[in-house]
């Protein structure tokens, strides 16, 4: 008897403490709630993991382009579609599952939310052709009233025109910068010359000032703790490398020069190129109080990769020091992760990321749902865990191979297009450097299928004149007044626009196609291996 109340009482013990664990389990959040969303497969440098954000609920993510910390320490966001919304945790398990609309910009008929700065409560959006500011004033993430800022911007219906790259300084006036178009056929009028510059303007709009000139494609400019302004340039029409730039107001950085010849006398050079990967979108610095793997102070850039090589893209930190004579800089990468247009660190020190994901060439939206969001969290378990730098595979190649293919690169009619000194510009683009920028793989792609990937400044463009001539190149400058056009053999036209009947652009390359027609297959190794040494 004594054995069998024994044995009923150990049982509800038992139950008891079993029903006690799966009451507490039930009630406590998991220890390590990320992990089910981790992207292993991700390349991380350094104490690292990537986190892909759960988007599932509210707001379709159609192609983001930018991740800004927001009023109230929330995570917001913008598509190519033109939703604004903030991401929210709507089941409290940590990780971001709900997209939540703050303003949608097609009611207004604005564009390409390119750039997004907040002051207080207010939130200004920079378009295609106004800055916009909203207010949320229940404090329920939608925005309830807005009002322009700014209007001046000069406008026209060409994909590429945007305003991005929105900060408040110190002075506590708002610094934007607007996209070139010097190589766009239909250029809005610009009667300001606002074009291709950074401009500062007054909270409210009234006052405003360019600042400085000669930008090409900024995606990104943000200040470090010491007030200073860097920026982000893109590669091209003038630009020789991926640059880090810092703002000194009044000057000239190279872009455009035809527009502002005779204006400056010197071209202001980038304090560093970027070489882990190409195509700069939105930079941060990371707070002196952050450590994240002790980076603070240090400057992350996304980066969206090479056109429309859809594997490309990643996350790399600049390490700014300053000096008695100016800045020095040191690169490393932190993760490759596609197609990356903006990054944001948010109040809890982790990094989020914006995935653009696959559009079309235009960067309109070609899938239901494309791109997202990643979150990277630093780890400190993973310290020493991971390379820091990436792994670089480097060919000795032969001295006779090399002359080979310079030779094979000068009877192929490569070099009469393509410059090798990194200046030059050309019908196509200068090689300087593509051995860094692009496999033996990618490179050998881009000779078999010129027309399957064009960059925007390489585009053609059919010019058709009133007098029935018909001119092919692509666009080197272009105004109210005149289009230059470069055409094959690099002879550079001014048509005045009154003589254009039409000016279409072409998305086949000016390349010639087959280049590579009874080559042997040691003879193409030989001039892959020849571009790749540039």
């Amino acid at each position: 008897m004594k054995n069998h109340l024994d044995f009923r009482m150990t049982f509800r013990l038992y139950l008891l403490l079993f029903l006690s664990a799966l009451i507490f389990s039930c009630n406590t959040p998991p220890s390590d709630p990320f992990k089910i969303f981790e992207d292993t497969t991700a390349m991380v440098y350094g104490p690292y993991r990537v986190v892909k954000l759960p988007i599932q609920n509210g707001v379709k993510v159609l192609n983001p382009i930018q991740v800004s910390l927001g009023p109230g320490g929330a995570i917001f966001a913008a598509n190519q579609s033109g939703e604004i919304y903030t991401l929210q945790d709507s089941d409290g398990d940590g990780v971001e599952d709900e997209a939540r609309l703050y303003f949608d910009l097609n009611e207004l008929g604005l564009r390409s939310p390119g750039g997004f700065a907040h002051r207080g409560d207010t939130v200004y959006i920079g378009t295609s052709s106004e800055i916009r500011a909203f207010l949320d004033t229940n404090q329920d993430y939608k925005a309830d009233t807005s009002w322009t800022i700014f209007d001046k911007i000069p406008t026209s219906q060409h994909p590429y025109e945007w305003t991005s790259a929105l900060n408040f300084g110190p002075d506590g006036m708002l610094y934007f910068v607007l996209t070139t178009d010097s190589w766009n056929p239909g250029a809005s009028p610009d009667s300001l010359g606002m074009r291709g510059s950074i401009i500062r303007i007054s909270p409210d709009g009234a006052d405003f000032e360019i600042v400085a000139t000669g930008i090409r494609s900024v995606h990104g400019m943000n200040f470090n703790s010491a007030g200073d302004l860097f920026f982000a340039d893109n590669k091209g029409g003038g630009n020789a490398t991926e640059e880090i730039n810092l703002l000194q107001v009044g000057k000239f950085y190279g872009h455009n020069v035809k527009k502002y010849e005779g204006k400056f006398d010197t071209i202001t050079l980038p304090l560093f190129s970027l070489e882990n990967e190409i195509a700069p979108g939105g930079i941060e610095f990371n707070s002196p109080d952050n450590d994240f793997g002790g980076t603070q102070g240090n400057l992350f850039v996304a980066f969206y990769g090479p056109g429309e090589r859809w594997n490309r893209g990643g996350v790399g930190r600049v390490q700014v020091s300053k000096t008695a004579t100016g800045y020095e800089f040191e690169e490393f990468p932190v993760a490759d992760i596609p197609k990356l247009s903006d990054l944001a660190f948010a109040k809890d020190g982790s990094l989020y990321v914006a995935h653009h994901g696959i559009s079309d060439y235009w960067y309109n939206p070609v899938e239901k749902i494309t791109g997202g969001f990643y979150k990277i969290i630093y780890d400190p378990s993973l310290e020493g865990k991971h390379a820091i730098k990436k792994e670089v595979i480097t060919e000795d190649f032969s001295t006779t191979s090399l002359e080979n293919g310079k030779e094979l690169f000068a009877i192929r009619a490569c070099s009469a297009c393509h410059a090798v000194d990194g200046n030059t510009d050309l019908i196509g683009p200068n090689l300087k450097g593509a051995g860094k920028e692009f496999s033996q793989e990618e490179i050998l792609e881009e000779i078999k299928d010129p027309s399957n990937r064009i960059k925007p400044g390489m585009i053609a463009t059919k010019i058709t004149k009133k007098d029935g001539k018909v001119l092919l190149g692509r666009i080197v400058y272009s105004d109210a007044d005149q289009i230059s056009i470069m055409l094959v053999g690099n002879q550079i036209v001014q048509v005045p626009r009154t003589e254009i009947a039409s000016a279409n652009e072409e998305l086949k390359s000016l390349m010639y196609e087959n280049l590579l027609a009874g080559l042997s297959e040691e003879e193409i190794k030989n001039l892959l291996n020849y571009i790749s040494s540039l």
